[in-house]
């Protein structure tokens, strides 16, 4: 059924100016969003659909067309001649950009849709918003999927092992069944990696030692030395020797978080579609640990976990995405254009509809695979349930206050950090939030020094 072009509705026009109400009337499952779509032969769509849903991109599919989500540039080059900072669930809103509605829109007895105007949204009731709709030829059709429907699993880790064997059974059905650890097809990790992780674990290690196991992989330590004779060490001569390297340049700590984080990623490529792209996942990683062991250092002495632990968890909190870009290639290409398409989806409800599993519970599957700590599993795993306080909480607890500090709304998620977290972790909030400052403040060239490291090395 082809869509037709509509009248071209007046925002401006004292009839819709009257429907302005301010942005918090709205509940949130009475806002209708709307993506605005590209198409493979260059026809624009905007698809609109309840907020508190996912947009289905296959059920938009037709035989000799596919959408997308439309570019940035493209976008902004739409809304800025209508002078618009949202686009507007309306028909004719913006030339050449037709709509379709999902039903669900239509069930509602009260609709709030974006009024183009950051601090203002127009309100509809349902016969008002279908009368408008049938005005102008608006097709109607099913392409969304309520999030309560792709609840991701937090609570039944017990139920991981068999989730994960449902995902890979079902996306790989025309191959050869095999044990699941074939099936992944990632090898188990080297000798020197096993042997950095046994480190790691002993409290009466000493810095030679790690030095002698970097020595035993030429890999590693070539990109140990290459780290000390960086600029931003300013090490006085040229860094020739691993125990040179790591004893008068970089340190224990460091060189071990950074070895650690290189030969465990070393195992998976990077992928380098997304909506993120591989040029983010190590900016992310290294704020990610930062800020966690930031944390860990303002808990009372006698509370603080590990603080090496604690890093290298922060460092790996997101390895199940580039599993997912391993494991599922053709999969993770179209897990891509969800991402795309659903920027206000939590990408664990995106990841539960396409693949069945998280990038969360097959990461720690792995981990425990390779015999990685508990604590690093558990804290990968449970990293987005601020409900759990099983063992090795800490590691857990502090991953999901770091990522609600790090989230782009920040204030908002702030709100909804529950008291029992700051509880069980003996953080001071307000202590929190300025380790939060403070990391802000310096870590630019920290940062940025430490993520070209890694990405030097994973090249």
């Amino acid at each position: 059924m082809g869509l037709k072009h509509p009248t071209v509705i007046d925002l401006q026009a004292p009839e819709t100016q009257a429907r302005r109400v301010a942005r918090h009337t709205a509940a949130p499952h009475q806002l209708l969003r709307s993506t605005l779509l590209q198409s493979t032969d260059g026809r624009l769509m905007q698809a609109v659909f309840p907020a508190p849903c996912l947009l289905d991109l296959q059920a938009l599919q037709r035989a000799d067309t596919e959408w997308r989500a439309m570019p940035p540039t493209l976008r902004g080059h739409l809304l800025k001649p209508q002078q618009l900072e949202s686009m507007p669930a309306l028909p004719g809103t913006v030339p050449d950009v037709t709509l379709r509605v999902d039903e669900q829109c239509l069930t509602l007895d009260t609709v709030f849709v974006e009024s183009g105007h950051a601090e203002y949204l127009l309100k509809f009731t349902r016969d008002e918003y279908q009368a408008l709709l049938h005005e102008h030829s608006v097709e109607i059709d099913h392409f969304a999927i309520p999030l309560t429907q792709t609840r991701p699993n937090l609570d039944a880790p017990q139920q991981d092992e068999q989730e994960i064997r449902q995902a890979v059974d079902t996306i790989t059905r025309r191959r050869v069944r095999a044990r699941l650890a074939e099936e992944i097809e990632i090898a188990p990790l080297p000798i020197s990696t096993q042997q950095l992780m046994a480190l790691r674990d002993r409290e009466d290690v000493s810095t030679h030692e790690l030095a002698n196991v970097i020595e035993s992989d030429p890999s590693l330590a070539s990109q140990v030395i290459s780290w000390a004779n960086s600029p931003y060490y300013g090490a006085p001569g040229t860094v020739r020797s691993i125990h040179d390297a790591v004893i008068r340049v970089l340190g224990f700590d460091l060189t071990m978080n950074l070895a650690l984080g290189l030969a465990l990623s070393r195992q998976l490529q990077l992928p380098k579609d997304g909506v993120h792209g591989y040029q983010h996942f190590w900016r992310d990683a290294v704020k990610r640990a930062l800020m966690v062991d930031a944390f860990a250092r303002i808990m009372p002495p006698l509370s603080r976990p590990i603080s090496g632990l604690a890093y290298i968890a922060g460092l790996l909190h997101n390895f199940g995405y580039l599993i997912l870009a391993e494991v599922f290639p053709p999969y993770f290409s179209l897990y891509c254009r969800y991402q795309e398409a659903n920027p206000h989806v939590p990408p664990m409800y995106l990841e539960r509809f396409l693949f069945g599993i998280t990038r969360e519970q097959i990461a720690s599957h792995l981990f425990q695979t390779w015999g990685l700590p508990e604590a690093m599993c558990t804290a990968v795993r449970h990293q987005h349930n601020p409900r759990y306080h099983g063992d090795h909480f800490k590691y857990a607890n502090l991953l999901y206050l770091a990522h609600q500090y790090q989230h782009p709304y920040r204030e908002q998620q702030l709100k909804r950090v529950p008291a029992a977290i700051y509880e069980r972790l003996e953080l001071d909030p307000e202590l929190a939030l300025t380790a939060w400052q403070r990391l802000e403040e310096v870590e630019t060239e920290q940062v940025s020094e430490l993520v070209r490291l890694l990405e030097h090395g994973h090249g």
